[in-house]
């Protein structure tokens, strides 16, 4: 038996969840589509610049789950780009993350599902410097 896929963590919801070639009416369009949480994976990797072991702590998974996610992400985005397909932002297995903390001692970040107190240590250092941020909006 295949052990159930863990929910991923994603910052916020998608302001906008379709994207398609201008000039072309919706309904004359193939799609293809990039999960909510696979999204996520892009925005950390390549948007902010994060590394993938950096990406997977943000999101809760292993770094080989990002390596998989950005891959089928990455495939779909390019489909769509030399096919001319529509792009639509849905599904996937994930929950909003809520709090984000701060290591003063390794300057490691993190975040935690809502309501999930932090650990009393840092996951990367161990240190116990450890400071709630807020949430970055921009």
């Amino acid at each position: 038996m295949a052990r159930p896929r863990k929910s991923r963590w994603v910052e916020s919801e998608p302001n906008v969840t379709f994207f398609k070639p201008k000039d072309i009416p919706l309904r004359g369009l193939e799609q293809v589509v990039v999960s909510v949480d696979e999204l996520e994976a892009l925005r950390l990797a390549d948007y902010l610049g994060m590394n993938q072991e950096d990406v997977a702590q943000g999101l809760n998974v292993s770094r080989p789950t990002v390596t998989r996610m950005l891959a089928r992400a990455h495939q779909a985005i390019a489909d769509a780009l030399v096919h001319g397909k529509a792009i639509k932002i849905e599904g996937g297995e994930y929950q909003i993350a809520k709090e984000r903390f701060y290591c003063q001692t390794c300057a490691h970040t993190w975040i935690t599902p809502a309501g999930e107190t932090p650990p009393p240590l840092c996951p990367q250092c161990q240190g116990k410097a450890i400071q709630p941020l807020e949430r970055n909006t921009t």
